[in-house]
């Protein structure tokens, strides 16, 4: 597995089942499988192809009995009763808003999400605090030359963001991230390139004055590490 699927791995604990949604070649539930979850794995995907080869992998490593196989749109065959885990992972942050905004029924305590948006985590970010979720876990990943936030959350509570920790997580949870003072440079820039466009087009004031707050915000965070020795 890459080194984003094994940070994922290392968020998960024991429980009564799992369902990994967009599963794609199935290697997270196999890889638990492997290594001794106890409760039921569950792997679903949108397309046939990369269920096909999720089941390949699971056959090639003999545990192709241990893993049900879903052909589904996000959660719609998951049995409510039959998990207490949720992995929606290596897909856009509007797209898993998308998939847990029509499965009301993971708006439960019982229920803990682990979350990998590839882009927009921001999104994902404001939908969950915004729909009575604890953001608990940040942790973040770099793979392939790419630093990705994972996180994990669970309904019935409150999480206040800031508009910059929309962007960056908590900061509290993930200023003690050993990547977390490139990540931090990173989303800088990326704030700086989103305001270029913004004054280059001249509409959306509004905006405009969000993303220089924002943009503010970072550059403070990012004079503190460097005062605290961290960059």
């Amino acid at each position: 597995m890459n080194k984003r699927l094994q940070a994922i791995e290392a968020l998960v604990r024991p429980g009564r089942g799992l369902i990994d949604v967009g599963t794609d070649h199935g290697y997270l539930p196999v890889s638990l499988a492997r290594h001794g979850y106890p409760g039921a794995l569950f792997a679903s995907d949108l397309r046939e192809g990369p269920l096909n080869a999720a089941r390949r992998s699971a056959r090639e490593a003999g545990l192709d009995e241990r893993i049900t196989f879903q052909l589904c749109d996000g959660l719609e065959l998951c049995d409510p009763d039959a998990v207490d885990t949720i992995v929606v992972a290596g897909m856009g942050g509007d797209t898993v808003c998308g998939i847990l905004d029509r499965a009301d029924w993971c708006l439960d305590p019982r229920y803990r999400l682990i979350l990998q948006p590839m882009t927009r985590a921001e999104v994902l970010r404001y939908w969950l605090t915004n729909n009575g979720f604890v953001i608990e876990e940040e942790r973040l990943v770099e793979d392939a030359g790419e630093i990705y936030a994972l996180f994990t959350a669970r309904f019935g509570g409150e999480t206040r963001l800031s508009d910059a920790e929309l962007y960056t997580g908590a900061f509290a949870l993930v200023e003690g991230e050993r990547l977390w003072p490139e990540f931090l440079r990173l989303q800088r820039k990326r704030m700086e390139k989103l305001l270029a466009g913004l004054r280059q087009s001249g509409r959306e004031p509004g905006r405009l004055n969000l993303m220089e707050a924002i943009l503010r915000d970072l550059k403070e965070r990012e004079d503190h590490a460097q005062h605290s020795g961290d960059l």
